[in-house]
């Protein structure tokens, strides 16, 4: 284990959670993603990630709660990003397609489609993000675009669910599906 890695607690696994909970139980959030590109997706959970963090400010009595929502979250691609001043790791930048920065410094990745490869991607993507210790936690929200869901049925086969709690446990990437 990484001993810079940030220590998850109770808190901080929960906000992750409710966050997941939040997008995907909204009546905003897009169930079949399959006629848009990922880009367009993220482009509606945004808003969605926002809100969430709203909730999250005034639940805990700041006055400007939307102003610190707003001032907590980056997307890739934004003006004045959060993401040009990035150290290089392999002689690339890790921009991940959203950054929340209070109350956790959490990379948030967004990826559809319909192979296990695209998880494998995001998994190894997601793992830079807090080896490089630029972020302390990940939160991978995959989108299994197969009508019968394979991919997310996988998490049920000992070699996945191995993987799944050995990335949380050793590198603070908290992998969702729907």
């Amino acid at each position: 284990m990484n001993n810079s890695m940030k220590k998850k607690t109770k808190k901080s696994v929960t906000f992750i959670n409710d966050l997941h909970d939040f997008i995907i139980s909204n009546p905003q959030f897009r169930k079949d993603t399959s006629k848009k590109s990922e880009q367009f997706v993220q482009a509606e959970i945004r808003p969605l990630i926002i809100q969430y963090l709203e909730n999250h400010f005034s639940n805990q009595n700041y006055v400007d709660y939307v102003g610190k929502a707003n001032k907590s979250f980056y997307w890739e691609g934004q003006e004045g990003t959060h993401g040009s001043a990035r150290e290089t790791v392999f002689a690339s930048r890790n921009y991940p397609d959203f950054i929340v920065t209070n109350p956790y410094l959490i990379a948030v990745e967004y990826k559809q489609g319909s192979t296990g490869s695209l998880v494998k991607q995001a998994i190894g993507q997601s793992i830079m993000h807090t080896l490089s210790s630029q972020f302390d936690y990940v939160y991978i929200l995959f989108h299994d675009e197969n009508k019968d869901k394979r991919i997310e049925s996988s998490i049920d086969g000992v070699i996945e669910s191995n993987i799944i709690k050995k990335i949380e446990n050793d590198f603070n990437v908290f992998l969702k599906f729907i």
